[in-house]
Order: structure tokens, then sequence, then C-alpha cells
């Protein structure tokens, strides 16, 4: 078993993510997957512990605000990232195959002139890229895709009947002929309520816990 801490959007918000990372010591993590949108500061939090990122929006537009020596190492962020049965990324997992990093993606929306929601559509409101989202987990034969980028906690599944659902319980166990969207909400800056927001992830067990973390 993994137990993954999934977060995403912090916006520089170092306080915030302090809180959080102090919070997560009472569980047995082994890994931390942070979906994009962290910001300049929050970074160095991170160094030395077990993390994986994704690059967001708010990177492609701003990665020159990086300290210079630390510039490559967030230029290479992949797009999403895979596990046995899970996909993570900022907004949708569907990418184009040029945008493998994020400095290729910074290059690809220069060349093709791109809108932001063109490569970020939020899965919350977008239906064709819901839609598109679940098809790409079908199809991958995967049982769950993690989000950022709406600020937003929310669960959206697709049963074997085909009806889209929104969960709301806190704690989900995830069937295998079901397809999950979890939205993980954001660390920073929340749209649903005054709390940082997290995701534990038992990809084993297929287990969600939601957590919504006090600030002191």
């Amino acid at each position: 078993m993994t137990l993954y801490a999934i977060f995403s959007d912090v916006h520089g918000n170092t306080r915030a993510l302090e809180h959080i990372l102090r919070y997560l010591r009472s569980y047995s993590v082994d890994g931390y997957l942070q979906l994009g949108d962290l910001g300049v500061e929050p970074l160095a939090l991170l160094d030395g512990l077990p993390v994986r990122h994704v690059f967001g929006n708010w990177e492609v537009s701003s990665l020159p605000r990086f300290p210079h020596e630390r510039q490559p190492e967030v230029a290479a962020w992949p797009p999403f990232i895979a596990g046995s049965n899970w996909l993570a990324a900022h907004a949708t997992p569907i990418f184009p195959q040029e945008c493998n990093t994020l400095e290729a993606t910074r290059s690809y929306m220069r060349q093709h002139r791109l809108r932001w929601t063109q490569l970020f559509p939020s899965l919350l409101h977008d239906e064709k890229a819901i839609w598109a989202a679940f098809a790409e987990l079908a199809q991958r034969k995967l049982t769950v895709a993690f989000h950022g980028h709406t600020h937003v906690q929310a669960v959206q599944q697709l049963g074997a009947d085909n009806r889209l659902r929104r969960i709301t319980d806190t704690t989900i166990r995830l069937e295998p002929d079901t397809l999950t969207l979890v939205g993980v909400g954001s660390a920073g800056v929340p749209r649903d309520g005054l709390h940082p927001r997290c995701v534990l992830f038992d990809d084993v067990g297929l287990e969600l816990r939601l957590l919504t973390i006090p600030l002191p």
C-alpha cells in the first residue's frame, strides 16, 4: 500500500502549506502529489519530502519568478503523473503529446496562441472536458483521476449504468466498476470554505479521505 497526500493550488500561501504538512504528520503518508499552482515560496517547504509535482497554469505563465537555480527543475515538471490505477494532473489529464514538460508547454502555447482554458479546462463546469476525462480513464483502464484548478473539493463518479453522480461523503471506497474524478480542493485559496483542503488516497485499498484542515 502507498498512502498519498494530494494537494493543489497553494498559490504562494506558505502559512497554509506549513499547517497542512504539520497536520499530515499524524498520518503515515508515504508520498505527496503536488498538482500545480504552487507558488515560489512554498517550493522550499517540500524539499526533502517524497513529493512528485505536476505543473499548473500558474507555473506555465510564471516560470521566470522562480529562483534561477530552480528553474530547470520546475521547467521539467510533467503535465500529469500516473500510478497503477490512477492519474493526477492540474486540470484535465489530456494534453498534447508535445506538452510533455512545463517548458515545452510554454513553447506550445506561444506557437499555437492558445487560451488557458484550452489546456486547463474546469473539471467542475466544462461538461465536454469532464466527459473527455472519464473517457481517458476508461481508455487507460484506470480507476481515478485527481485534479486541482477549480479550488473546490468535489468527487464525480461515473457508474456502470453510465450515470454521473456527485459524491458528498468524506470517506469513499472506490469500486472497480466505477470511474472517479476527484477535485482535491485548494490548499491555499479555497473557494468552498475558509480552510485548506487536500485528499488522502490509499492506492491498494482504493480508499479516499477528503480532508478539510482547520487553521489555528
